[in-house]
């Protein structure tokens, strides 16, 4: 399996005001090498296909990467 379809890939970035941390999905390829490059340590679930590459990919933060800001 390579990359999911472009109709079924998604980012979803959910806040959760209990622990303060950002829960992270995406299937994005664009995202998934964004948020790989910024060696982010608490990568808890990827998802590989058959060949290894990484297809999926959720993580928890207590800040968001800066390419993930949203405007103030």
């Amino acid at each position: 399996m390579a990359y999911y379809d472009t109709e079924e890939q998604e980012t979803v970035i959910v806040y959760e005001p209990a622990t303060k941390l950002w829960d992270i999905y995406t299937t994005v390829p664009k995202h998934i090498n964004r948020l790989k490059n910024a060696h982010i340590e608490s990568i808890s679930d990827v998802e590989k296909d058959a060949e290894g590459k990484t297809i999926g990919l959720r993580l928890k933060v207590g800040k968001l990467p800066s390419s993930y800001v949203f405007n103030r």
